[in-house]
């Protein structure tokens, strides 16, 4: 790859979670194994990555990044909020785009993923939106560092588009997919989830050979 087409992870995971009650909801099991390394494994599996950094600010949860290609930052300020895990995967990036990961979407695949990457274009932001709603993962280029290092108390990376709606390039993905894109915000939702069929079985970009 290029090193002008050179993507960076970013896999956020120093939330409180508040919504999810007192459990760490990283560490709450699905499917066998905590909800963030579902997330690390996913994108420790693709050749698309440059490097792959994991922000987060419980030690317990840097664990789950062992074995993994990863490279570990922890993050001793989460109370700045999204805000301060994005600068510290930015500062640490030398990628020409960066893609942002949560770590609470378990049926998220390869091939969605690889869908936005494939979007990608120089001075471009890639938003997947299902049924209408904006998701995540995001990928921004680097083009937008400065923004996303400087992001003010209560701004989110959905500021620096609303600036730039110029770059925006939609993602859109059929409904049935819906799934693939949710986060796990409750107990009750995750185990919702527990017997819904894999996120690539349900994506009509599946292109398994492309691992």
């Amino acid at each position: 790859m290029k090193p002008e087409e050179e993507v960076d992870a970013i896999l956020m995971a120093s939330g409180f979670s508040k919504r999810f009650g007192k459990a760490n909801k990283l560490l709450t099991p699905f499917r066998g194994k905590p909800l963030a390394r579902h997330t690390l494994e996913l994108v420790s599996s693709l050749r698309s990555f440059r490097r792959i950094f994991f922000v987060t600010a419980v030690a317990a949860v840097q664990d789950l990044a062992q074995g993994l290609p990863v490279t570990v930052i922890p993050n001793d300020q989460p109370s700045q909020g999204q805000r301060e895990s994005i600068r510290l995967g930015v500062c640490a990036s030398q990628g020409a785009y960066y893609m942002f990961f949560p770590c609470d979407q378990p049926l998220l695949d390869a091939d969605t993923v690889r869908h936005i990457l494939d979007l990608r274009r120089p001075g471009c932001i890639v938003q997947p939106v299902c049924k209408g709603i904006p998701s995540t993962p995001t990928l921004f280029s680097a083009l937008f560092r400065d923004e996303l290092l400087s992001l003010a108390p209560g701004e989110h990376p959905r500021d620096i588009k609303r600036r730039h709606p110029e770059a925006v390039i939609t993602a859109a993905f059929p409904d049935r997919i819906f799934l693939s894109l949710q986060d796990i915000d409750d107990p009750h939702l995750l185990k919702l989830l527990e017997p819904v069929c894999e996120g690539r079985d349900l994506n009509p970009y599946a292109k398994s050979t492309r691992f």
